[in-house]
């Protein structure tokens, strides 16, 4: 376990630790972690990269997000949503299928049933809610880990 979670090196490296089929073991820890790369997205005034920047571990959210949708928990879907609006980047980079882990349906009545039917609103408007996920998970899957994991 790594204890300074205010360093996205740090972050990247306890990720990378965390195999998907061990994520659940790591719950509680993945939704602090995904809280800091908030955190951190929210403090930038400037995104230009400085030379002693981490800009290249702008992933770290993407990588948590999967495996919190590994996961599946709906209860999960309101931090992720506010995480694919922190910016436009993330508007545009951070797929709206990390939010889907429970599957579609489930995930909406759970948003609805939870008081966000603002979220299930827009989340529904979506039209990968009616896509299969398993190919995406499996190109996920392989682009965060690779063929020998």
């Amino acid at each position: 376990m790594i204890d300074d979670l205010g360093s996205p090196r740090a972050r990247r490296r306890l990720l990378e630790s965390i195999h998907p089929d061990s994520a659940r073991m790591h719950h509680a820890l993945l939704r602090e972690v995904l809280k800091a790369e908030m955190d951190h997205r929210y403090a930038r005034d400037d995104w230009e990269p400085a030379e002693d920047d981490d800009w290249d571990l702008f992933e770290n959210a993407h990588l948590c997000g999967f495996l919190l949708h590994v996961i599946g928990d709906p209860a999960d879907v309101p931090l992720l949503w506010e995480t694919k609006h922190i910016d436009f980047d993330m508007a545009c980079g951070f797929d709206i299928q990390f939010l889907l882990g429970a599957g579609a349906e489930s995930t909406l009545a759970y948003l609805r049933g939870h008081g966000h039917d603002d979220i299930a609103d827009d989340l529904s408007e979506y039209p990968e809610l009616h896509d299969d996920l398993r190919e995406w998970v499996a190109w996920r899957r392989e682009y965060f880990y690779g063929s020998a994991r």
